[in-house]
């Protein structure tokens, strides 16, 4: 049983440092709270057997600021400033720490605790850990914590921080997931207990710095006479705690990344309809490489534009089915090499699946035993771990072990694998099944740390037990190096490493993951979106899920139709499967592609090529969540439509609806058999929001801000979208396009040039480029002006030149103006400085000083030159 001890007797240092105020007590505790800025504080805990968690996760370098505490001694309390500081913060010390935040209400005197520690109970540790108790605030929004199942709210709700291989989970209700994330949301609701109005006061959040396994409840459990908490149950070490403040979530999610790092920016390829060779590749007869260089003719055959593939691990299964790897099965892939130029030719990127583990039919195992590369029991004479590992085939598993990436000697076997594939010229690595669920924490690994993985020389060297060190700092080490391999050998390319599982300082390498091995069913795609959302406002904002579902059986036509709608408005578009359940005439196994179902085909087509057509629009997104960490996809009441109390409602709390591009584009999707019509809400930005929505797909229909729209049309055909008044959207061409005429992106990895459609090949140049306007409506009485930006680039380059436009847009009853510039222009797009303007079906307005006209899909389209170029 875990016995918690409640941290008592504190008392002021005698020589306090001025850039902290700590605590310490007679049995070697110390208690530390620091200002890394105003609003961003820092907590330790560390005491006897409770050094601060190690950790490579916070980078911030800056000093603390200075400290100036008034001391009551009397009452046993402190309050404390710094430069900047515009929150009361106090430290009472009479009992357990107890730091409180309040904060002035606008229009009054009166202040408010936005923050608190529990009374009498706010931390506690135990023989080997520590509990954070944090005042609990049950009207308030939770969101957060990476990768969890839905609903989206995560109040009354407990989770485990730990990463397990959830093959097949529920989406509602499996946890933990793959992702290690300890960093919670607490956001004020506009209305009280009692549903009065309530001025918004700030957003907290939590980020505990460990990789040590951990329990987050979130008012789930009570325990009456300790009052109404929040519960941090850490396994291993002391504590490293950050509190940031914000008056938005965007700005917490802002400054969470200024300490972890920013979302890397990812390869603009990989922004496209990405696909799974899963089926194909682990084929005997015909071989698997003879299959898939069949697929780059298929795609085509469908019209289908395909930017990448993904080569499941199934290349480097033996004659008897185990799956070793960094090894080649040379008689599915005579001529690996060569199948990546085949790719490479028709535009496709190609990833392998690379696993951190030796069977022990592994030709190196014996290897990286003796080298002292693999985990350690200490209760059976520190001889290597040896357990059961998926390695025969789905369902199935041999005996193998993990590799400890904390030993040197493991670290370079894996460095030298990765970067062996990348000389067969691949464009990516794609590290799976990394969430090292060893069994046992007291299981030792080297510790041998290095480089940027090392904190500094009294938290790193020497054997731990892997539960004190966390088990995914083996996952962040497996995806520095797979990074380290693509840039060592691709220097002047943008690394993309994929991974299923992370921790917090996995993103500093690896640029994007998945939700992991999910399953076909109505229930998981709509259990998909919560997990997307809170995942992305949790800085994994490359994201998306296994379109159709991994496991089970096949999608129906409509599930698979659906799914792919949905997909096409998420970070990561991939349809991936195992469906070992259809075969083709030549009895091939299947998985789940374009062009199964021949009496869908003609939608989902349609629907892959708008993700291309909005790609310019997405790319930029990316380039938003590179510089300032904001998700792609956001809930209904993010940023400043948290004022709206409707978005509360357990209809669109629970519901599917979400923003593509803040307050652009809401996307309103059909995740239900048969269904046909759809109720959707309209966020309004404040009492005072007169903006509209247009109905893209109802050309007649505007609808003001804050209403429910009822009957909203979702046929199979199309699902619903609604773009708010002032949005712009940069579109270009429903295809596969090559950004350059020469240059880096049309040479790929394996150093062969890309074909154009007039070579033979699949691909066009990236040569045309639209806006589609949301302007005032005709009828706007005081019509408004809007402005927007957007990046381009080449999207291959590590160090990209860039180009960014602004468009500034203005209306009136009889036409529309808009005004482009180019604001930088390093990059030269081959669209050159024509600008095509579509405005909105309904809308009969001509746009001013058009140079000509074309028709685009049945409407008419202007152009007007973009200056500055």
């Amino acid at each position: 049983m875990l016995v918690e001890r409640p941290l008592t007797n504190l008392a002021p240092a005698s020589q306090q440092p001025s850039d902290a105020f700590k605590l310490t007590n007679e049995q070697g505790f110390e208690w530390s709270l620091s200002f890394l800025t105003p609003t961003i504080y820092k907590i330790t805990v560390v005491g006897p057997n409770h050094p601060l968690p190690q950790q490579s996760n916070v980078h911030w370098s800056n000093k603390p600021l200075a400290v100036s505490a008034k001391v009551d001694t009397g009452a046993q309390k402190a309050t404390l400033s710094v430069d900047g500081l515009a929150h009361e913060v106090t430290v009472q010390f009479d009992d357990t720490p107890i730091v409180e935040i309040h904060e002035t209400v606008e229009g009054s005197n009166d202040k408010v605790r936005i923050f608190g520690d529990n009374p009498h109970k706010s931390y506690c540790y135990s023989e080997t850990g520590v509990t954070r108790y944090t005042r609990f605030n049950n009207q308030n929004l939770h969101i957060g914590m990476g990768e969890k199942a839905a609903p989206l709210d995560l109040t009354h709700r407990s989770f485990c921080i730990s990463g397990s291989d959830s093959a097949s989970y529920d989406a509602y209700r499996t946890d933990p997931l793959y992702k290690h994330t300890p960093f919670l949301m607490s956001l004020p609701k506009p209305f009280d207990a009692d549903g009065e109005p309530q001025p918004l006061t700030s957003v907290v959040g939590i980020y505990s710095a460990s990789n040590s396994d951990a329990n987050w409840d979130v008012g789930r459990f009570i325990d009456e006479p300790w009052g109404m908490f929040k519960k941090y149950a850490q396994h291993y070490g002391g504590l490293e705690e950050y509190i940031i403040l914000g008056e938005q979530a965007q700005q917490v999610v802002t400054q969470f990344s200024d300490l972890v790092g920013r979302p890397l920016l990812v390869p603009r390829d990989w922004l496209g309809y990405l696909a799974s060779g899963m089926g194909l590749g682990e084929s005997d007869v015909p071989i698997a490489q003879e299959l898939l260089s069949g697929f780059p003719g298929t795609c085509k055959q469908h019209d289908i534009p395909c930017s990448a593939i993904h080569l499941s691990s199934g290349y480097t299964v033996d004659g008897e089915g185990n799956r070793l790897v960094f090894t080649m099965n040379t008689r599915r892939y005579p001529d690996f090499a060569e199948l990546v130029k085949t790719f490479h030719k028709a535009g496709i990127r190609v990833t392998p699946n690379i696993k951190p583990y030796v069977a022990q039919a592994h030709p190196h195992y014996q290897k990286l035993y003796d080298a002292g590369a693999l985990f350690t029991d200490p209760n059976n004479g520190n001889k290597p771990v040896v357990t059961r590992i998926w390695s025969s085939g789905i369902g199935c598993t041999a005996l193998g072990s993990w590799v400890d990436l904390t030993s040197k000697a493991g670290r370079e076997w894996w460095r030298q694998g990765a970067l062996e594939l990348c000389k067969l010229g691949v464009d990516s690595l794609w590290n799976d099944n990394n969430e090292f669920l060893l069994f046992d924490d007291a299981f030792i690994c080297k510790n041998e740390l290095d480089g940027d993985a090392k904190v500094d020389g009294n938290r790193t060297g020497k054997p731990t037990p892997v539960g004190a060190l966390g088990r995914m700092t083996n996952t962040e080490l497996m995806a520095r190096e797979s990074h380290q391999a693509l840039v060592t050998q691709h220097p002047d390319r943008r690394p993309f490493v994929l991974t299923r599982s992370a921790n917090v300082g996995t993103q500093k390498w690896a640029a994007s993951t998945w939700s992991g091995d999910n399953r076909t069913s109505w229930h998981n795609l709509r259990g998909s979106i919560a997990m997307g959302l809170n995942a992305q406002m949790s800085l994994m904002q490359s994201y998306g899920n296994d379109i159709g579902g991994f496991a089970g059986p096949l999608p129906s036509p409509e599930l698979f139709v659906r799914w792919i709608q949905s997909g096409i408005t998420q970070p990561r578009f991939c349809i991936h499967s195992f469906k070992p359940c259809k075969e083709d005439p030549t009895g091939v196994k299947l998985n789940n592609l374009p062009w199964m179902y021949p009496e869908v085909v003609d939608i989902i087509r349609t629907t892959i090529k708008r993700r291309y057509e909005l790609l310019p629009f997405i790319n930029n997104l990316n380039w938003r969540s590179h510089l300032a960490a904001e998700p792609m996809n956001t809930w209904l009441g993010w940023n400043e439509f948290a004022a709206d109390p409707n978005v509360y409602s357990r209809e669109v709390l629970e519901g599917f609806d979400y923003w593509i591009g803040h307050g652009q584009l809401l996307v309103a999707g059909a995740y239900h058999e048969n269904e046909l019509t759809r109720r959707v809400y309209l966020p309004a930005a404040g009492k005072e929001d007169t903006k509209v929505y247009y109905d893209t797909h109802s050309p007649f229909k505007v609808y003001k801000s804050g209403q429910w729209v009822e009957n909203v049309s979702t046929p199979l055909s199309h699902f619903a979208v609604f773009a708010r008044e002032g949005t712009v959207v940069p579109v270009g061409l429903g295809k596969v396009t090559i950004t350059q005429n020469e240059g880096p992106a049309t040479i790929t990895c394996s150093g062969t040039k890309i074909l154009t459609e007039q070579e033979g090949g699949q691909c066009v140049y990236d040569d045309w480029r639209g806006i589609e306007v949301f302007p005032s409506p005709v009828d706007a009485k005081s019509p408004s002006e809007y402005t927007y930006s957007w990046i381009e680039d080449d999207g291959v380059s590590a160090k990209p030149a860039v180009a960014e436009f602004k468009v500034d847009i203005s209306s009136s009853q009889d036409e529309v103006s808009v005004k482009a510039s180019a604001t930088k222009s390093d990059f030269k797009p081959l669209w050159g400085n024509t600008l095509w303007v579509i405005l909105p079906r309904a809308d009969t307005r001509k746009v001013q000083g058009a140079s000509k006209t074309m028709l685009y899909k049945g409407q008419t389209a202007y152009a007007i030159t973009v200056s500055g170029l």
